[in-house]
Protein backbone atom coordinates (compact mmCIF):
# COMPACT_ATOMS: atom_id res chain seq x y z
CA UNK A 1 0.00 0.00 0.00
CA UNK A 2 2.76 2.42 0.93
CA UNK A 3 4.64 1.86 -2.34
CA UNK A 4 1.50 2.34 -4.41
CA UNK A 5 0.71 5.61 -2.65
CA UNK A 6 4.30 6.75 -3.12
CA UNK A 7 4.10 5.97 -6.83
CA UNK A 8 0.84 7.89 -7.19
CA UNK A 9 2.31 10.95 -5.47
CA UNK A 10 5.30 10.82 -7.79
CA UNK A 11 3.02 10.43 -10.81
CA UNK A 12 1.11 13.48 -9.64
CA UNK A 13 4.33 15.50 -9.51
CA UNK A 14 5.48 14.21 -12.91
CA UNK A 15 2.15 15.05 -14.54
CA UNK A 16 2.01 18.54 -13.10
CA UNK A 17 5.56 19.18 -14.26
CA UNK A 18 4.34 18.94 -17.86
CA UNK A 19 1.02 20.66 -17.13
CA UNK A 20 -1.09 17.52 -17.47
CA UNK A 21 -4.30 17.06 -15.53
CA UNK A 22 -4.29 14.11 -13.15
CA UNK A 23 -7.18 12.98 -10.98
CA UNK A 24 -8.25 10.07 -8.86
CA UNK A 25 -10.73 7.85 -10.75
CA UNK A 26 -12.44 5.39 -8.35
CA UNK A 27 -14.46 3.63 -11.06
CA UNK A 28 -11.23 2.16 -12.44
CA UNK A 29 -10.94 0.06 -9.29
CA UNK A 30 -14.64 -0.79 -8.94
CA UNK A 31 -15.61 -4.34 -7.93
CA UNK A 32 -18.66 -4.43 -10.19
CA UNK A 33 -19.00 -4.02 -13.93
CA UNK A 34 -20.79 -0.91 -15.12
CA UNK A 35 -24.51 -1.52 -14.91
CA UNK A 36 -24.07 -4.54 -12.67
CA UNK A 37 -25.12 -4.68 -9.05
CA UNK A 38 -23.26 -7.73 -7.80
CA UNK A 39 -19.59 -7.68 -6.93
CA UNK A 40 -17.45 -9.93 -9.06
CA UNK A 41 -16.01 -13.06 -7.47
CA UNK A 42 -12.82 -13.07 -9.58
CA UNK A 43 -9.52 -12.25 -7.82
CA UNK A 44 -8.70 -8.53 -7.74
CA UNK A 45 -5.70 -6.62 -6.36
CA UNK A 46 -5.85 -6.27 -2.59
CA UNK A 47 -5.06 -2.58 -2.93
CA UNK A 48 -5.06 -0.47 -6.08
CA UNK A 49 -5.67 3.10 -7.16
CA UNK A 50 -7.28 4.39 -10.32
CA UNK A 51 -5.92 7.51 -12.00
CA UNK A 52 -6.69 9.51 -15.10
CA UNK A 53 -3.42 11.07 -16.28
CA UNK A 54 -4.16 13.33 -19.20
CA UNK A 55 -6.14 11.04 -21.49
CA UNK A 56 -4.56 7.87 -20.08
CA UNK A 57 -6.56 5.71 -17.63
CA UNK A 58 -4.12 4.04 -15.23
CA UNK A 59 -4.50 1.36 -12.57
CA UNK A 60 -1.65 1.45 -10.05
CA UNK A 61 -1.06 -1.74 -8.09
CA UNK A 62 1.70 -3.82 -6.59
CA UNK A 63 3.60 -6.78 -7.97
CA UNK A 64 5.24 -9.41 -5.79
CA UNK A 65 8.55 -10.48 -7.30
CA UNK A 66 8.90 -13.32 -4.82
CA UNK A 67 8.09 -16.28 -7.06
CA UNK A 68 6.70 -17.03 -10.50
CA UNK A 69 3.39 -18.07 -8.94
CA UNK A 70 3.09 -14.77 -7.07
CA UNK A 71 3.84 -12.83 -10.26
CA UNK A 72 1.19 -14.74 -12.20
CA UNK A 73 -1.35 -14.29 -9.40
CA UNK A 74 -0.81 -10.52 -9.21
CA UNK A 75 -0.85 -10.14 -12.99
CA UNK A 76 -4.13 -12.06 -13.27
CA UNK A 77 -5.73 -9.94 -10.52
CA UNK A 78 -4.60 -6.74 -12.27
CA UNK A 79 -5.98 -7.97 -15.59
CA UNK A 80 -9.31 -8.74 -13.91
CA UNK A 81 -9.41 -5.25 -12.46
CA UNK A 82 -8.68 -3.66 -15.81
CA UNK A 83 -11.44 -5.69 -17.49
CA UNK A 84 -13.91 -4.22 -15.00
CA UNK A 85 -12.42 -0.73 -15.46
CA UNK A 86 -12.87 -0.95 -19.23
CA UNK A 87 -16.63 -1.21 -18.80
CA UNK A 88 -16.57 2.38 -17.47
CA UNK A 89 -14.50 3.76 -20.36
CA UNK A 90 -15.19 4.82 -23.92
CA UNK A 91 -13.65 2.91 -26.82
CA UNK A 92 -11.05 5.62 -27.31
CA UNK A 93 -10.11 5.56 -23.63
CA UNK A 94 -9.73 1.78 -23.66
CA UNK A 95 -6.98 2.13 -26.27
CA UNK A 96 -4.93 4.22 -23.83
CA UNK A 97 -5.34 2.08 -20.69
CA UNK A 98 -2.27 1.19 -18.65
CA UNK A 99 -1.40 -0.82 -15.56
CA UNK A 100 1.51 0.58 -13.58
CA UNK A 101 3.00 -1.99 -11.24
CA UNK A 102 5.37 -1.18 -8.40
CA UNK A 103 7.62 -3.89 -6.96
CA UNK A 104 10.29 -3.90 -4.32
CA UNK A 105 13.78 -4.91 -5.38
CA UNK A 106 13.66 -8.72 -5.22
CA UNK A 107 15.87 -10.62 -2.82
CA UNK A 108 15.03 -14.07 -4.19
CA UNK A 109 17.08 -15.65 -6.94
CA UNK A 110 14.26 -16.72 -9.29
CA UNK A 111 14.20 -15.28 -12.82
CA UNK A 112 12.28 -12.13 -11.87
CA UNK A 113 13.89 -9.98 -14.59
CA UNK A 114 12.55 -12.31 -17.24
CA UNK A 115 9.11 -12.18 -15.61
CA UNK A 116 9.13 -8.37 -15.59
CA UNK A 117 10.21 -8.34 -19.24
CA UNK A 118 7.40 -10.71 -20.18
CA UNK A 119 4.84 -8.56 -18.38
CA UNK A 120 5.95 -5.39 -20.13
CA UNK A 121 6.02 -7.04 -23.54
CA UNK A 122 2.57 -8.56 -23.05
CA UNK A 123 -0.06 -6.06 -24.20
CA UNK A 124 -3.00 -8.42 -23.66
CA UNK A 125 -5.77 -6.40 -21.96
CA UNK A 126 -3.61 -3.25 -21.89
CA UNK A 127 -0.07 -1.86 -21.78
CA UNK A 128 1.87 -2.53 -18.60
CA UNK A 129 4.97 -1.04 -17.00
CA UNK A 130 6.81 -2.10 -13.86
CA UNK A 131 8.61 0.26 -11.51
CA UNK A 132 11.28 -1.58 -9.55
CA UNK A 133 11.45 0.42 -6.34
CA UNK A 134 15.15 0.65 -5.42
CA UNK A 135 15.64 1.60 -1.77
CA UNK A 136 19.18 2.79 -2.54
CA UNK A 137 18.02 5.49 -4.96
CA UNK A 138 14.26 5.75 -5.21
CA UNK A 139 14.32 8.98 -7.23
CA UNK A 140 16.60 7.53 -9.89
CA UNK A 141 14.57 4.34 -10.18
CA UNK A 142 11.37 6.35 -10.62
CA UNK A 143 12.96 8.61 -13.24
CA UNK A 144 13.98 5.50 -15.17
CA UNK A 145 10.39 4.26 -14.94
CA UNK A 146 8.94 7.58 -16.13
CA UNK A 147 11.36 7.68 -19.05
CA UNK A 148 9.70 4.50 -20.34
CA UNK A 149 6.17 5.84 -19.94
CA UNK A 150 3.86 8.19 -21.82
CA UNK A 151 4.90 10.91 -19.35
CA UNK A 152 8.37 11.07 -20.90
CA UNK A 153 8.78 14.10 -23.14
CA UNK A 154 12.36 14.05 -24.46
CA UNK A 155 11.60 16.77 -26.98
CA UNK A 156 11.47 19.24 -24.10
CA UNK A 157 15.28 19.17 -24.10
CA UNK A 158 15.70 19.04 -27.87
CA UNK A 159 16.23 22.79 -28.25
CA UNK A 160 19.28 22.57 -26.00
CA UNK A 161 20.92 19.96 -28.21
CA UNK A 162 19.80 20.66 -31.73
CA UNK A 163 22.32 23.41 -32.48
CA UNK A 164 25.45 21.32 -32.13
CA UNK A 165 24.48 18.48 -34.47
CA UNK A 166 23.33 20.94 -37.13
CA UNK A 167 26.59 22.85 -36.92
CA UNK A 168 28.52 19.59 -37.25
CA UNK A 169 26.46 18.51 -40.26
CA UNK A 170 26.91 21.83 -41.99
CA UNK A 171 30.65 21.72 -41.47
CA UNK A 172 30.75 18.19 -42.90
CA UNK A 173 28.90 19.34 -46.02
CA UNK A 174 31.29 22.26 -46.42
CA UNK A 175 34.27 19.91 -46.11
CA UNK A 176 32.87 17.67 -48.84
CA UNK A 177 32.26 20.63 -51.13
CA UNK A 178 35.79 21.90 -50.54
CA UNK A 179 37.17 18.46 -51.37
CA UNK A 180 35.33 18.72 -54.70
CA UNK A 181 37.09 21.96 -55.60
CA UNK A 182 35.05 24.78 -54.03
CA UNK A 183 36.76 27.41 -51.95
CA UNK A 184 35.90 27.56 -48.27
CA UNK A 185 33.95 30.78 -48.88
CA UNK A 186 31.98 29.29 -51.77
CA UNK A 187 31.18 26.13 -49.80
CA UNK A 188 29.87 28.23 -46.92
CA UNK A 189 27.79 30.32 -49.34
CA UNK A 190 26.30 27.17 -50.89
CA UNK A 191 25.24 25.87 -47.47
CA UNK A 192 23.59 29.20 -46.65
CA UNK A 193 21.74 29.22 -49.99
CA UNK A 194 20.22 25.80 -49.31
CA UNK A 195 18.68 27.12 -46.09
CA UNK A 196 16.54 29.58 -48.06
CA UNK A 197 16.25 27.76 -51.36
CA UNK A 198 13.89 29.51 -53.84
CA UNK A 199 10.97 27.67 -55.43
CA UNK A 200 12.48 28.16 -58.89
CA UNK A 201 15.22 25.52 -59.30
CA UNK A 202 16.80 27.45 -62.19
CA UNK A 203 17.15 30.49 -59.94
CA UNK A 204 18.85 28.35 -57.29
CA UNK A 205 21.33 26.99 -59.82
CA UNK A 206 22.16 30.50 -61.01
CA UNK A 207 22.77 31.63 -57.42
CA UNK A 208 25.01 28.64 -56.74
CA UNK A 209 27.06 29.33 -59.86
CA UNK A 210 27.29 33.04 -58.99
CA UNK A 211 28.48 32.23 -55.46
CA UNK A 212 31.12 29.85 -56.84
CA UNK A 213 32.45 32.45 -59.27
CA UNK A 214 32.40 35.35 -56.82
CA UNK A 215 34.21 33.43 -54.07
CA UNK A 216 36.59 31.41 -56.23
Amino acid sequence: MKLIDDMCMRLLTAARAINWEIRETPELIAHTFRGGGVETDVPLPMYARGLMIGRFPVIACSLRLTSRDDVETDLKAAHNQMMIARSYLSDMQVIDTHIFFVAETPVSDFDWKQQVDLIQRNEIVCRKLVWIWHSGDVDASFESFIDRSFLAQPWQNASQLIGAPLDQNERLVESVLESRGLSAEAASAWVELTKTAPDDERDLVERLVAAMEEKA
